[in-house]
């Protein structure tokens, strides 16, 4: 997933981000930090928060989905 399929995911979801964090399993802390590094391509989404983000795009919703 490049960076702007993740700024478009994130617009898609409409969630806050602590919200899309928790559910990629991206401490609170770090969130804005690793979603910066993601939508401004300085780091690449790993393979399984891809995935995960990609199922919630095709309508998977956890249990304590927000």
């Amino acid at each position: 997933m490049n960076s702007a399929e993740f700024q478009q995911a994130r617009q898609t979801l409409g969630l806050p981000a602590a919200d899309l964090a928790r559910m990629l399993g991206v401490s609170s802390e770090r969130a804005v930090q690793t979603f910066s590094d993601w939508a401004n391509g300085r780091r690449q989404i790993d393979q399984g928060r891809a995935r995960l983000l990609r199922a919630y795009l095709d309508g998977y919703r956890p249990p304590d989905w927000p």
